[in-house]
């Protein structure tokens, strides 16, 4: 059974308004949101430029570009070369029946006279030699300067020199063991500074027990006033150093 209006309003119960006009209508429903116009119109411009953009990259890169040629006729002469000239004509024969030359008359001999006279001989004055020059004199080289003798120091002016405890620093070991004494003479080169250089051991005594060596390593610890040319020290001079180890006394 359908229920009217009136039969709702007998019970008390209201019914709702019901829209003539617009019959699907419910003045309960949701309002629907209203289409934005212009929102739609930048999409289909939008879709519309990419298109063409799209279009456009298709055709410049992947369309492709044909060029036309047309064949055009050249008309080309052909050029032969001229034909070689004709051989020249032989010659002609020679004449018959001509007459034999004539011979050959032979030359009369010359007449040579006699009691021609000699011609004088030619007189040549004979050639001179050059006299070899005399010979130059032997070239006598004079002899060779002496080499110039190394100045031997003979007073030396010591400005230090080992002491007790150097000599007990560079004793020979087998001879300190053995409680030998000895001795020893360095010579040495003196330089500008004074130091001494190129020593060697001239004599040790014993000489089986090292005091040679022992005194050429001492060498660096002398030292002495050089000599001086013209206010200023030169290398040069020889010193000879005598040494004598002895042990200490207890």
């Amino acid at each position: 059974m359908t229920e009217t209006p009136q039969n709702s309003a007998a019970r008390g119960v209201v019914a709702p308004a019901v829209d003539v006009a617009h019959p699907a209508h419910n003045p309960f429903d949701v309002p629907r949101p209203r289409r934005n116009n212009g929102v739609i119109v930048a999409i289909v411009l939008s879709v519309a430029v990419h298109g063409i953009i799209g279009y456009y990259l298709y055709r410049a890169k992947f369309h492709p570009k044909y060029q036309d040629y047309s064949d055009v006729k050249t008309e080309a002469t052909i050029l032969h070369p001229p034909p070689p000239p004709p051989p020249p004509p032989p010659p002609p024969p020679p004449p018959k029946n001509l007459p034999p030359p004539p011979p050959v008359q032979p030359r009369p001999p010359a007449v040579v006279p006699m009691n021609v006279p000699t011609p004088p001989p030619l007189f040549i004055a004979p050639v001179e030699k050059p006299k070899p020059p005399p010979p130059a004199p032997p070239v006598v080289a004079a002899p060779a300067p002496p080499p110039p003798r190394a100045t031997v120091i003979t007073n030396p002016d010591w400005t230090s020199r080992p002491n007790a405890d150097d000599l007990a620093k560079y004793y020979p070991e087998r001879a300190s063991r053995l409680n030998v004494n000895g001795r020893a003479e360095i010579s040495c080169t003196v330089t500008a500074k004074g130091t001494l250089t190129d020593c060697s051991a001239v004599s040790e005594d014993p000489s089986d027990q090292g005091f040679g060596e022992a005194a050429m390593k001492m060498s660096h610890l002398f030292k002495m006033r050089p000599k001086t040319r013209d206010g200023a020290p030169v290398d040069g001079g020889t010193v000879r150093i005598p040494i004598r180890f002895e042990m200490p006394k207890e």
